[in-house]
């Protein structure tokens, strides 16, 4: 139970967004779409019926996160939208969340479900926002890591959930500040990268009870979610390895696979978007939603001292950039072997 919780807790405070329901506008119908920096987030959001614009037909990206939408969001997520929509408002769940609010019957959801507890004072606060930190701890949750064992709890948690989303993954071709409130296309973004993000359960520990009635588990092990069903293999189709490196018949269990198991990603397909790009196909329900090259790590636009005749090797790769890389050819690219130049469009033997 306390990993549903986790899961459904991850993303109560996400985006502030409504869920998709019918008539509401697709990605290609944004007035806005231009000022989208993470198309290919909001786009695969927005497909999956998690996201949606305005009334007006914006997404307006730079909007703040709100908690009231967010508990839509969840619920839509765990039961789908339409199951969602048919939820009762006739209840006030929150002194501050009337009965006939439009997130009424969400946020009872939540709680009823003990998804969410409000704050001290008894309020939910459906306006309020959080920062990118707060977020990165949810979804972490939604992934399965453990609030306690990982201590997100007290001083220095933004530490340890900054290091913990950056070894996830959450922080994959994005930049921003932690400390400050999270927008909305960052927030779909982050998301995405959950998506993408392997789960994680835990094996063996002690549940021990202290003299205030507090209990935690110690001794336990993190690992990764594996299957070895297809579904596993939709989005990211590594296998397992043991000590040995030898491979097992199981695949990790990506949160998109495990939650959406219609969703499909080509990953990073090379020359797959016209321009000789690596790119990412996504699809749902066997219709695609689009291919986005992924973001360059590195990219240069005037001439350093890597072409100067007679320069060291240990030189050239400071000066890229590149300390702690290995710069290989296509045909050598392995996956422990990633790094690739590319020119112009087009690969360069390494």
């Amino acid at each position: 139970m306390k990993k549903f919780l986790s899961l459904a807790l991850a993303l109560i405070m996400t985006l502030s967004l409504v869920t998709i329901s019918a008539g509401a506008a697709e990605y290609k119908d944004f007035t806005d779409k231009d000022e989208i920096q993470y198309e290919e987030a909001v786009a695969v959001l927005n497909r999956l019926g998690i996201i949606t614009g305005y009334s007006e037909g914006d997404f307006r990206p730079e909007g703040e996160l709100t908690r009231g939408a967010a508990a839509k969001i969840i619920v839509s997520l765990l039961i789908g939208p339409e199951a969602a929509e048919a939820l009762p408002t006739t209840a006030s769940p929150y002194p501050d969340v009337p009965a006939g609010n439009v997130f009424a019957g969400y946020i009872s959801f939540c709680k009823n479900s003990e998804i969410i507890s409000g704050y001290n004072d008894g309020t939910f606060r459906p306006t309020g926002t959080l920062t990118g930190f707060a977020f990165s701890k949810m979804l972490l949750g939604a992934l399965g890591y453990d609030s306690d064992i990982e201590k997100f709890t007290g001083s220095g948690w933004t530490v340890r959930v900054s290091a913990l989303a950056h070894k996830a993954g959450l922080f994959d071709r994005i930049s921003f500040n932690g400390g400050e409130t999270v927008n909305r296309e960052t927030a779909c973004q982050l998301a995405l990268n959950t998506l993408k993000a392997t789960m994680v359960q835990y094996t063996g520990g002690m549940n021990i009870t202290s003299s205030d009635g507090t209990s935690m588990v110690v001794n336990a092990t993190r690992e990764y979610l594996t299957s070895n069903q297809d579904y596993a293999s939709h989005i990211d189709n590594r296998k397992v390895t043991d000590s040995a490196n030898n491979k097992n018949d199981y695949w990790t269990v990506e949160f998109g696979e495990e939650h959406f198991k219609d969703l499909r990603m080509d990953r990073e397909r090379e020359n797959s978007d016209g321009f000789g790009r690596p790119s990412n196909e996504w699809s749902y329900k066997k219709v695609t939603i689009g291919t986005y090259p992924i973001a360059a790590d590195f990219t240069y636009n005037s001439q350093v001292i890597h072409c100067v005749e007679g320069t060291t090797d240990a030189a050239k790769v400071r000066a890229l950039g590149l300390n702690g890389y290995e710069v290989v050819g296509p045909k050598e690219a392995t996956r422990d072997k990633q790094t690739q130049v590319w020119l112009n469009g087009a690969p360069v033997a390494g």
